[in-house]
């Protein structure tokens, strides 16, 4: 049995079945993400858009009907920050603009390293 689908169209294709507003924003993060990171591998598994470097998972993104969250795997979260209690891992999303979209590019271009 195949778990997953890797490749750029399998994800694309995947995010297209988003409800709006979501699946625009799901489908500008996907751009976003291929932009920032070029080397890391889009594939669908468990039914959500993953990003994969060396076999690691380095984020993903989860649509649903009332909400987008856009996360990153615990052991790469760029997110973390030394000497804090809480690390974000996740984040839900309910619009893109400039500044956001400068910060996820900045976020994945560091966990993608």
């Amino acid at each position: 049995m195949i778990f997953s689908k890797k490749g750029d169209e399998a994800v694309r294709n995947k995010l297209a079945g988003a409800p709006a507003p979501y699946k625009e924003i799901a489908l500008r993060l996907h751009e976003i993400i291929s932009e920032s990171a070029p080397s890391l591998e889009p594939v669908v598994r468990w039914g959500l858009a993953f990003y994969v470097k060396d076999g690691q998972d380095v984020c993903y993104i989860k649509p649903d009907k009332n909400f987008l969250v856009f996360g990153f795997g615990e052991v790469v979260n760029p997110a973390f920050d030394q000497g804090q209690l809480m690390h974000p891992v996740a984040w839900t999303i309910t619009a893109l603009d400039e500044a956001t979209e400068g910060k996820i590019r900045a976020l994945v271009s560091k966990a993608a390293g």
